[in-house]
């Protein structure tokens, strides 16, 4: 899934949303924003991504430092 292992039990707690779900959402924020909720999701995604390197930089620097002292 998406790159991920995740079992079916797991699956089934991750709350995914609908088709139709999807759709009124799609629905009520294209009807009040001045972008779409693809867009949206987009630069979510974006956000995410650029916050794990982040973290992820700084966790492992701290590993190197420790390894050091």
């Amino acid at each position: 899934m998406f790159g991920f292992i995740v079992c079916d039990s797991c699956k089934a707690r991750l709350g995914q949303f609908t088709d139709g779900t999807l759709r009124r959402y799609v629905a009520l924020y294209d009807s009040t924003k001045n972008h779409s909720f693809e867009d949206e999701i987009r630069s979510r995604l974006d956000i995410l991504e650029k916050d794990y390197k982040k973290k992820r930089f700084k966790l492992l620097y701290i590993m190197e430092r420790l390894k050091r002292i």
